[in-house]
């Protein structure tokens, strides 16, 4: 028998389209890096991860699903942390810096730093809000799962 989903289950079910979504994105985005090192395809299994075994979970909400969403939703969090530590060369904080220095600049002005000669050092930060976003779904009791 059909139940009513809770908000929380609404919410896993939005985050695990984004993910299907960053899938793609990182696909392209990583296509040239992937036979070059691979720390470039943890996003993609990370993502794929996510996305199926979300999948899977998601109907089970009540049934241990909701345990299996937290690990992968975990995991997800800690790889953006890791992509951040590796798109910034090891150094998030100074890249983080010149980053926010782009708003000191004239519109059209590259501050010196020649445009796509680096990663996006901030782009996996994408996966970290993905993956706090599904631990606070996952984690805060929606009133319908309150005893």
């Amino acid at each position: 028998m059909l139940r009513s989903r809770t908000v929380n289950e609404v919410i896993v079910a939005a985050l695990l389209l984004g993910s299907a979504l960053l899938l793609v994105e990182i696909r392209f985005e990583h296509r040239e890096v992937l036979g070059e090192t691979w720390v470039a395809w943890l996003p993609l299994a990370s993502a794929a991860l996510l996305l199926v075994g979300g999948a899977v979970a998601l109907p089970f909400w009540r049934r241990g699903g909701r345990g299996v969403l937290t690990a992968l939703f975990a995991v997800a969090f800690v790889v953006g942390t890791v992509g951040v530590w590796f798109h910034s060369h090891g150094q998030p904080f100074a890249h983080v810096t010149k980053v926010l220095s782009a708003w000191l600049l004239h519109p059209g002005q590259s501050g010196g730093v020649p445009v796509g000669t680096e990663p996006p050092a901030l782009a996996p930060a994408a996966f970290c809000g993905l993956g706090l976003l599904g631990l606070i779904a996952c984690l805060t009791p929606a009133h319908a799962d309150q005893p």
